[in-house]
C-alpha cells in the first residue's frame, strides 16, 4: 500500500481476536481503532471515517450483518469498505453478508498473509477515499454556486432598485417640469379667449388632455401614493383609475387605510405585477371585470389576479412575448417570490405571487 496512513477499524466483542488483529495489523501505514459491539462500532465509525472496517459476525446486541447493513445505509459511512469477520464457512453466511453490503470475508483463525493480501487487493478503499474527496468539492462548489446565487439575488435587487429609482425621478420631472410648462400654456390660452374664441377653446381642451396624459404617465411610472401611503393604498388608486379608463371593474379584498409598510422591493414587485396583470385583462381578455386578491399575514405575502376572460396556452412559444409573463416571473423570482400562472383557451387566468416577509426582513 501507499506511504498514506490507513485507518482500520476493528469491530468485535472477543478481547482475544481485537488484540490478535491489532499485532497483525501493527504496521506503520496502519492506525487501528477498536469497537466492542456494532452499536459502539457504527458511532466509532461516524467519528473517525475509517478507510476500512472489519467487522464480526456474531456479536451481542447487534450482530455484524444487521451492522453492515446499518452503516450501508448512512450516507455519511456508507461507502467505507467492510470486511466481514466470521468463524463460518458456508455459503448461505457468505450469502448474507453479501445481501447485507459486505466487500469481502476473513474467516476465523486470522491468517497474517491471508489478511495483508485482502487488505492491498481491496480497492474500494482507493474508490471510497475518491468519492469522499469528490463529495468535498462538490460540497465545496455547491457552496460556492449558493453564495453566488445569493450574490446575484443582492444585485438584482440593486437592479430593480436603480430601476424604480429611475422611475421617480422621470415620474417627478414629468410632473414637475413638463407640468409646470402645460400650465402655464393653459393660463396665457384662457388669457387670449377673446381672439379666436373658438381656435383657443379647442387649443385648451387639448391642453387638458395632454395634462391627464402627463399625469397619468407620471403615475404609471411611479406612483407617488406607493412611497408616501404604502402598498394597500397605491393598489386601491390603482385599480380605481384603471376602472375610469376601461370601465372594467375591479373587485378586490384591499383596504386603503392599512399603512402596513414592507419591503420596498416586494412593495413594488406585487405593484407593478398588479398593474401588468390588469393591463393584460384590458388587452386580452375580453372581460368587464376581474378579481384581485391580497393576503397578508405575518410570514408572507400573497396577491392573484383571477378573470375568467379568454385565456391562452400558457405553452405557447408567443405567450410570454405578447403578454409580458416572463418579466412577471422574473421581476417576482428577482424580488424573491414564487410566481404561478394558470390559463387555458377559454377557461380565463390566474396570476398568482407569494413572498416571504420573514426572509425579505
Amino acid at each position: 500500500m501507499s506511504e498514506h496512513t490507513y485507518t482500520i477499524l476493528v469491530v468485535d466483542d472477543d478481547l482475544i481476536t481485537r488484540t490478535t488483529l491489532a499485532a497483525l495489523l501493527e504496521k506503520p501505514n496502519y492506525r487501528v481503532e477498536m469497537a466492542e459491539d456494532g452499536i459502539q462500532g457504527i458511532e466509532m465509525a461516524k467519528r473517525i471515517n475509517p478507510d476500512v472496517i472489519l467487522l464480526d459476525v456474531m456479536m451481542p446486541h447487534m450482530n455484524g450483518y444487521d451492522a453492515c447493513r446499518r452503516i450501508r445505509s448512512d450516507p455519511q459511512i456508507g461507502e467505507v469498505p467492510i470486511i466481514l469477520i466470521t468463524a463460518l464457512d458456508d455459503q448461505d453466511a457468505k450469502l448474507n453478508g453479501l445481501v447485507a453490503g459486505a466487500d469481502d470475508f476473513l474467516a476465523k483463525p486470522f491468517d497474517s498473509l491471508e489478511l495483508e493480501i485482502r487488505l492491498n487487493t481491496l480497492r474500494h478503499v482507493d474508490r471510497y477515499r475518491h468519492l469522499v474527496n469528490e463529495r468535498a468539492k462538490l460540497k465545496e462548489a455547491f457552496e460556492e454556486l449558493s453564495a453566488k446565487n445569493s450574490q446575484l439575488q443582492i444585485l438584482s435587487r440593486q437592479v430593480l432598485e436603480a430601476q424604480e429609482n429611475e422611475r421617480r425621478n422621470v415620474a417627478v420631472e414629468l410632473h414637475n417640469e413638463i407640468g409646470q410648462l402645460i400650465t402655464g400654456l393653459k393660463f396665457i390660452l384662457e388669457r387670449n379667449e377673446d381672439e379666436k374664441r373658438a381656435q383657443l377653446v379647442e387649443a385648451r381642451d387639448v391642453t387638458n388632455e395632454l395634462m391627464q396624459r402627463v399625469r397619468a404617465m407620471s403615475l404609471d411610472l411611479r406612483p407617488a401614493v406607493l412611497d408616501d401611503f404604502g402598498l394597500p393604498a397605491a393598489l386601491d388608486d390603482l385599480f380605481k383609475r384603471f376602472s375610469r379608463q376601461t370601465k372594467i371593474a375591479i373587485h378586490h379584498n384591499i383596504d386603503p387605510l392599512d399603512e402596513r409598510r414592507f419591503d420596498k422591493t416586494i412593495e413594488i414587485t406585487v405593484f407593478r405585477l398588479a398593474q401588468e396583470a390588469i393591463t393584460n385583462i384590458a388587452r386580452h381578455a375580453g372581460v368587464n371585470e376581474a378579481n384581485v386578491t391580497l393576503i397578508i399575514e405575518p410570514d408572507h405575502m400573497q396577491i392573484s389576479i383571477v378573470d375568467s376572460g379568454k385565456g391562452f396556452d400558457v405553452d405557447s412559444k408567443d405567450a410570454g412575448a405578447s403578454t409580458g409573463l416572463s418579466g412577471m416571473a422574473e421581476r417576482t423570482h428577482m424580488a424573491g417570490g414564487h410566481f404561478v400562472l394558470q390559463s387555458a383557451p377559454g377557461n380565463g387566468t390566474l396570476v398568482l405571487a407569494k413572498f416571504d416577509l420573514k426572509q425579505a426582513g
